[in-house]
């Protein structure tokens, strides 16, 4: 018996499209890098995948749908009237592909307005009015002529688009976009035709969609993304679910689709347009369910949605008519089908942990470690499926040239994905884990308030490896002395890391902070935690949800240094909500009972007091020379935080790339 009913019904779009279910693959990717020959393959198999997964329709992302007031990304520009040109046909292959596996094809039509950023002296960004952004950037308001020019230019894109071969469009009309700012009220301030009333303010983007539906015809499908709620403070008196909803009233007969979405993209944690880990799953479906109230459309819902459990919840529930995937679909684009055939508790489920796409320098984020340019390219991987951008595809892999006794040393992330991967290789798998139990230093997450989606990916890793003929044992371990005993062919070392104690006076003082997981410890009210890196400051974040005051002391000039983009920013603002006080780029000089001594960036010094201090002062691979020499010429390879300590997403990836070069595979590219 199906468990999700609702899930799997079909959705009639129009009278030429039938959703075969209700699971659906919002925009990823950029369409146009597509005529990229060193990002495109990577490209393709991102979109391909969700729809080789399952879902009835697939989305590619943003075209913008000019090249001067429109364009993000400064990728080369496109003639969309040509009829035959290489991009027709580079970015038709993007919808050819979704198509092999029966799934509906669409692609997202974007114009930023206002938030474009100008890359040369021809472009310029137009709005509803005129305007100096915070960041320098002049906005022209736009004129009668303008607005005719901009809706012909979503008509020759969605013409593009119908060429390459796609069943329709999304339309870009949400956060903080060319249609959110004519619609939202705190930012119109149009005295004409175009601004004060809603009917007014929805003057041009209804243009822009009756252009389209006029020319394209009654069977070209059209999805509208829009911003249900800008969730802005309510003085701002923004975009609200019932202006939304009768907005989409206004769109009968004009779009097929609703899709609600949250936000603004220039704001995007503080308006839950990318939601985080910190923020409820499917923390848009109220917004949806009060959107839905007004119009015949079907409503789709998009946020945070990571489970079919969740999904049936929300259609059953009436709060929306289909599901929308974003980030859920790169951490297992096989959802559909394994929710399909009942094996829910094999879905890799997504930490919203923003590796896949962590904020863009446009957004303000300046300490991302790559350029808009090279943002594009990278913009796809995933924590816990280490399958996501690869440089080859994995579907196509060649068989192992040789099946060997692989020895896999060490259980926790890393060391469980190379033994599945190897098993599922064909493999003779051992798996040996020195402890009582598998997933590494992941068992934290046992305890930490905020990570139950991290601990599900670690039990749901342990239940791949018992569902596999892997030989696991536990409480074993692999030394040089025994490991030739072991008699394996290969060998894979993911012995992980220890938490590292530097020399600092009085640290006996102190407690690793890992042992408050281990339960070896309970901190009093007050705890002092030296050291701000991640594990620091989630854990500083951890204890200060659970009623004690936190103060956390780092050497660097900011805390949680290793992160960037939007996630660090999320954690920012949960440390300040929770009060956590921080010290940063301030050095600790000594640790006693009860205190710690520290200097402050100002070069005074002061004493903070405490009922408990703790440390987490980094990290060290554990040794693994005796083993690689012990294996002399047995095949060797290090994986995961035995290479050098550092996060989920390099055990996942560095596990799964061991796991397919077991056996002498030689793949062109492989990492």
């Amino acid at each position: 018996m199906n468990r999700f009913p609702k899930c799997f019904e079909p959705l009639k779009i129009n009278d030429a499209y039938t959703m075969k279910n209700r699971i659906t693959c919002a925009p990823m990717a950029f369409a146009l890098i597509a005529c990229d020959p060193e990002a495109s393959e990577k490209s393709f198999r991102k979109l391909e995948a969700p729809a080789r997964g399952g879902d009835a329709m697939v989305s590619v992302g943003e075209l913008d749908v000019n090249f001067t007031d429109a364009v993000r990304i400064p990728l080369p520009p496109v003639d969309f009237t040509e009829k035959d040109s290489y991009a027709v046909q580079r970015v038709g292959e993007y919808a050819r592909r979704i198509h092999r596996h029966g799934a509906i094809a669409l692609c997202e039509l974007a114009h930023p307005g206002a938030e474009k950023m100008p890359f040369d002296e021809t472009q310029e960004a137009i709005g509803p009015n005129d305007e100096v952004r915070l960041n320098g950037v002049r906005v022209r308001a736009m004129t009668k002529a303008d607005m005719d020019r901009v809706a012909g230019d979503f008509v020759k894109a969605a013409g593009f688009v119908k060429n390459c071969g796609f069943d329709g469009v999304v339309i870009h009309g949400g956060h903080g976009f060319i249609f959110t700012q004519f619609l939202s009220s705190a930012y119109n301030k149009r005295t004409d035709e175009y601004g004060g009333s809603l009917e007014n303010r929805a003057r041009f983007p209804i243009q822009i969609l009756r252009a389209i539906r006029e020319h394209m015809g009654k069977d070209f499908i059209i999805e509208l993304r829009i911003s249900g709620d800008d969730l802005y403070s309510d003085d701002r008196h923004g975009v609200t679910p019932e202006e939304t909803g009768r907005f989409a009233h206004m769109l009968e007969g004009i779009v097929d689709l609703i899709q609600v979405s949250v936000g603004i993209y220039y704001d995007a944690i503080e308006t839950h347009q990318f939601s985080s880990m910190f923020v409820p799953h499917g923390v848009n479906a109220p917004i949806a369910a009060i959107v839905k109230q007004y119009t015949s459309i079907p409503v789709g819902v998009i946020g945070g949605i990571n489970s079919p459990e969740l999904m049936e919840q929300i259609l059953e529930s009436g709060q929306a008519d289909y599901i929308a995937l974003g980030r859920q679909s790169l951490a297992d684009p096989e959802l559909a089908n394994k929710a399909r055939r009942g094996e829910e508790d094999r879905i890799r489920r997504c930490l919203r942990c923003f590796k896949c796409f962590p904020g863009s320098p446009e957004e303000g984020y300046t300490d991302l470690p790559f350029t808009s340019n090279e943002l594009a390219k990278v913009v796809g991987a995933c924590t816990i499926n280490p399958t996501a951008n690869l440089p080859f595809d994995p579907w196509s892999l060649p068989p192992a040239p040789e099946k060997r006794r692989i020895l896999v040393v060490g259980g926790g992330p890393a060391g469980m994905q190379a033994a599945i991967t190897a098993s599922d290789r064909g493999h003779e798998v051992i798996l040996a884990e020195r402890g009582d139990r598998l997933g590494g230093l992941l068992f934290f997450t046992d305890t930490d308030v905020d990570k139950p989606d991290l601990r599900g990916f670690r039990d749901m890793l342990i239940r791949e490896v018992e569902r596999r003929d892997i030989d696991l044992r536990l409480n074993t371990e692999v030394t040089a002395e025994n490991l030739r005993g072991f008699g394996a062919e290969e060998l894979i070392i993911a012995t992980g890391s220890l938490p590292a104690c530097p020399p600092i006076p009085g640290i006996e003082n102190a407690v690793q902070s890992l042992e408050v997981y281990r339960g070896n410890v309970v901190p009093g009210k007050r705890v002092i935690m030296v050291g701000g890196g991640l594990i620091g400051s989630e854990q500083g974040l951890h204890l200060a949800r659970t009623g004690h005051d936190v103060t956390v002391v780092e050497m660097l000039p900011r805390v949680a240094n290793e992160a960037y983009g939007m996630y660090r920013e999320a954690l920012m603002r949960e440390l300040e909500k929770e009060h956590v006080a921080l010290y940063e780029n301030t050095r600790c000089l000594e640790i006693g009972a009860g205190f710690v001594r520290v200097l402050l960036p100002d070069g005074m010094e002061k004493t903070l007091e405490g009922d408990t201090v703790l440390y987490a002062l980094g990290m060290k691979s554990v040794p693994v020379q005796a083993l690689l020499d012990a294996a002399g010429d047995i095949p060797a390879t290090v994986i995961g935080d035995a290479i050098r300590p550092s996060k989920v997403d390099q055990a996942t990836r560095t596990g799964y790339l061991a796991g397919v070069k077991a056996g002498g595979t030689a793949i062109e590219g492989m990492e």
